[in-house]
């Protein structure tokens, strides 16, 4: 489930976006200051950012398009003949779309949740089932949630109650047909994840690790050489058939140890 950061000077915007991003479908946090924003951002795994008109016209847009760049950020905001000087600063600035606020509310839901991190995310990795040998139903099934939840703190204790199987059950039948490992795979939704936010000049290492529940940096970083044989800050640069390859046959990862 994506999580939605928010900086909104209208109270009808916020109330719109509330009711476009119900609980069941995202997890929706609001800040009343950058400052409050930037906590946020440094304590929440965050998949995109909703801010208002005030922060468009001030320091905020550009300080968020240099410090978090890879975060999709959308402008909220009624549209009016005298905001042309928003606008055209937040085209500027790379903004990712503008949501209106009399936008339809499923629309405007659907349209936050379609480029947040997390779809990106699933863009990239769920279609890779096939060259990964995951083809049966429940190896499917468990892809689909470990790409999306893993980044959360997803173990495979907890995945097997999903499926609704025993934990040694879904291990060996995950593995099957030549495929990964549920730990293995696990971890690599991980780094992905921490590659995403190392895209960020905002984000150091040791922010990656606790974001996404590592113990310690370290601990990180001997879980990207491991699982796919580089550092943490250059998993962004393995392609989709490396990454299948590092990911079936750990013998293909330099041994770092």
């Amino acid at each position: 489930m994506a999580t939605i950061a928010a900086l909104l000077d209208r109270r009808p915007a916020l109330a719109a976006l509330r009711r476009a991003l119900p609980r069941s479908t995202a997890r929706l946090l609001t800040a009343r200051t950058p400052v409050q924003l930037e906590r946020l951002l440094h304590r929440t795994l965050v998949d995109a950012i909703v801010i208002g008109a005030e922060s468009a016209r001030g320091a905020v847009l550009e300080s968020l398009r240099r410090d978090y760049p890879g975060i999709p950020l959308y402008l909220m905001m009624p549209l009016r003949s005298d905001d042309a000087d928003v606008l055209l600063r937040a085209h500027r600035q790379r903004v990712s779309a503008l949501l209106i606020e009399s936008l339809d509310e499923p629309v405007l839901g659907a349209l936050v949740r379609r480029h947040s991190v997390e779809a990106r995310r699933r863009a990239e990795l769920l279609p890779l089932a096939d060259a990964l040998q995951l083809t049966a139903p429940v190896q499917r099934g468990a892809w689909q949630v470990v790409v999306t939840e893993a980044p959360l703190g997803l173990d495979t204790e907890s995945l097997a109650r999903r499926m609704g199987i025993a934990r040694e059950t879904l291990s060996r039948q995950f593995a099957s047909g030549g495929a990964p490992t549920i730990k293995r795979a696990i971890d690599a939704v991980r780094l992905v994840a921490a590659a995403q936010l190392l895209g960020n000049p905002a984000y150091r290492v040791q922010d990656a690790s606790r974001l996404l529940g590592f113990s310690s940096a370290s601990l990180l970083q001997r879980t990207a050489r491991r699982t796919l044989g580089v550092a943490a800050r250059e998993v962004a640069g393995i392609d989709a058939a490396r990454f299948v390859t590092l990911l079936r046959d750990p013998a293909g990862a330099p041994d770092w140890t």
